[in-house]
C-alpha cells in the first residue's frame, strides 16, 4: 500500500471497532499529508471548489440563531473535505484493492458479532477499553458494535457491495471467490437481522439494478417477485404471510397504515415550511431538533433525509454545491466502471451509492465510522475520474 499512506489502512482496520482511535490515526496521517503536500494541493482547482463550499458552510453557520452549535456541526463535514482532497491524488488500484479487502474482512467480524447477538448472547466484552455488547439495545434488532440498529444497517449496505466486488474479481471457482461469497452471505444475514426497512429496500434496489444491468434476468425477476411478496405480506394479502418470513415484513404494517409515530412525511412537511422561511442560508447545522421541538414538543435528531436536513440547516447554496461536487464524482465513476468493467471499482461505487440512498430515509453520518467509510469510498472513486 505504500508507506506514505499506510496510516489509512491501519485506521480503516480499527475504525469499525474503535471509532475514536481509528479516526485519530486518520487525523494524524492527514495532517502529515497536508504538511507535505499542502502547497501543491492549494494550487489545484478542485481544492478551491471545496474551500468555497467550506466558506459557504461557515457563513451559513454564522447566520444561525445558535452559531456555536452550527459551527460545531461543521465537524461532520470539513475534516472529511480535507481528507478527500489530500488522499484523492494518492489513490492507486492497488491501494483501492487493499482498502476493499480490509473493509470486507472487518465487515465479517462486525456481522459475526451481530449474529452472536441474535443467538441470545448476554453481557459485555471489554477489549482494550472498547465495549462489545453481546446483546442488542433494541430487542429483536441487532446492532453489533454500533449504538443503533439503523447505523449497523447503513454499515452493511456499504460493505456488502464491496464484498460483492471482491467476490466477482476473484478467479472463478477459487477459494477466494467462495470465501468472499460466504462473507457476503454473513453480511446479508446481519443486515436482515437489523430489521431495517431502509437497508432492505436499498439492498433490493441495488440487486435489481445490477441484475438487469448485467442481464441476469432470472435473478432480477426473483428479486422483483420477492419485493412484491414483502409488500403483500405487509398489507396482509391472503396467504402471503405464510410464505414470506416475518423478518422481512414484520416492521412494515405500521408504516403502510400510517400509524408510525415517527413518520418521515410529518418531519418533511414541517421542514419544508422552515426551509421556505430561510431558503438561502438555512437555520444552521444541528438546529433542526430545536425547530422540531418548538413546533411539536417532541425531540427528533434529524429529518430522516440528508438533503432535507441540509436544505433546512444550510440552505440552497451549500446543498447545491455539495451535491454537484459529490455528484460529478459519482457520475464519472459510473462511466469509468462501465468502461473498465472493473468489479472491485464497481463494488465501491455501489457501496457509496447504497449509503447515499440509505440517507434518503435516515441520516447516519453522525456516526464517524459510517461517515469516514463513505468518504473513503468516494475518495477511491475519484482517483480515476480526475486523470
Amino acid at each position: 500500500m505504500g508507506t506514505r499512506i499506510g496510516w489509512l489502512g491501519v485506521g480503516l482496520g480499527i475504525l469499525p471497532f474503535w471509532s475514536g482511535l481509528g479516526l485519530a490515526v486518520w487525523a494524524v496521517g492527514l495532517i502529515s499529508l497536508w504538511v507535505r503536500r499542502g502547497k501543491v494541493l492549494l494550487q489545484q482547482r478542485e481544492t478551491w471548489l471545496w474551500l468555497s463550499l467550506t466558506g459557504l458552510m461557515v457563513f451559513s453557520a454564522l447566520q444561525s440563531p445558535d452559531p456555536g452549535g452550527a459551527l460545531l456541526g461543521l465537524g461532520n463535514f470539513i475534516p472529511f473535505f480535507a481528507f478527500f482532497l489530500a488522499v484523492r491524488p494518492q489513490v492507486t488500484s492497488a491501494r483501492r484493492e487493499q482498502w476493499a479487502i480490509i473493509m470486507g474482512v472487518a465487515a465479517v467480524l462486525v456481522a459475526g458479532i451481530g449474529v452472536a447477538q441474535a443467538w441470545g448472547g448476554q453481557g459485555t466484552l471489554s477489549v482494550f477499553g472498547v465495549e462489545l455488547n453481546w446483546h442488542p439495545r433494541i430487542p429483536g434488532r441487532i446492532d453489533s458494535v454500533f449504538s443503533d440498529a439503523n447505523v449497523m444497517a447503513s454499515y452493511c449496505v456499504m460493505t456488502l457491495p464491496v464484498q460483492l466486488g471482491l467476490t466477482l474479481k476473484a478467479p472463478p471457482s477459487s477459494w477466494q471467490r467462495w470465501g468472499w461469497a460466504g462473507a457476503m452471505g454473513l453480511t446479508l444475514l446481519a443486515l436482515l437481522l437489523t430489521r431495517s426497512l431502509n437497508g432492505l429496500w436499498v439492498t433490493w434496489l441495488l440487486g435489481m439494478g445490477v441484475s438487469f444491468l448485467h442481464r441476469r434476468y432470472l435473478l432480477g425477476t426473483l428479486l422483483f417477485l420477492l419485493g412484491i411478496g414483502i409488500l403483500g405480506a405487509g398489507f396482509d394479502w391472503l396467504g402471503w404471510r405464510a410464505v414470506i418470513p416475518e423478518l422481512l415484513w414484520g416492521r412494515l404494517p405500521k408504516y403502510l397504515s400510517g400509524q408510525a409515530e415517527d413518520l418521515r412525511t410529518v418531519q418533511w412537511q414541517l421542514a419544508w415550511d422552515w426551509f421556505n422561511q430561510q431558503p438561502w442560508w438555512g437555520w444552521g447545522l444541528r438546529y433542526f431538533p430545536t425547530l422540531y421541538q418548538q413546533s411539536t414538543n417532541s425531540w427528533v435528531g434529524h429529518p430522516h433525509n440528508f438533503w432535507v436536513m441540509l436544505l433546512v440547516e444550510t440552505g440552497l447554496w451549500v446543498t447545491g454545491l455539495l451535491t454537484v461536487l459529490v455528484g460529478r464524482v459519482v457520475v464519472r465513476g459510473w462511466w469509468h466502471w462501465r468502461k473498465t468493467q472493473d468489479w472491485l471499482y464497481g463494488g465501491m461505487w455501489l457501496g457509496f451509492l447504497g449509503v447515499t440512498c440509505f440517507h434518503c430515509l435516515d441520516v447516519t453520518l453522525f456516526d464517524g465510522r459510517v461517515n469516514g467509510l463513505a468518504w473513503l469510498l468516494l475518495t477511491g472513486l475519484a482517483e480515476d475520474c480526475h486523470r
